[in-house]
């Protein structure tokens, strides 16, 4: 089942670039399961790029990860990010909750954060 892509409607054209890493795009707020909510929670950023060749767009965590980055294929349904700038980590796509709000969960290091996606504002 696809979701709406909430930042870029457009897909992003080679094969290599399947579902649903093109299901990343958009603005995610990620937290820490069990851990106590904070004020400023991380936030990653994945956008559209013209190129075709697996990559996205990326602003997160503080910009310590950003720039043209590729996505492949990992083990057991996870993708690999690699950041221009700063170290990969892996997403996996979760199953919608509450009233369908997109999910994926990204580990970073020793660290796995839950994440929603924002919805887009109309401006």
């Amino acid at each position: 089942m696809k979701y709406v892509v909430l930042f870029v409607a457009a897909m992003l054209g080679a094969p290599a670039f399947a579902a649903p890493a093109d299901e990343l795009l958009g603005t995610w707020e990620c937290t820490v399961p069990g851990a106590p909510p904070t004020r400023t929670p991380p936030i990653v950023w994945f956008g559209a790029t013209s190129a075709t060749d697996g990559s996205v767009d990326l602003d997160g965590f503080a910009r310590t990860v950003y720039g043209v980055s590729a996505v492949a294929a990992d083990a057991d349904g996870w993708w690999k990010v690699q950041p221009q700038d700063g170290p990969s980590f892996l997403v996996k796509q979760m199953p919608p909750v509450g009233a369908g709000t997109p999910a994926i969960t990204l580990k970073q290091g020793a660290t796995a954060y839950r994440c929603l996606r924002l919805p887009r504002y109309a401006s």
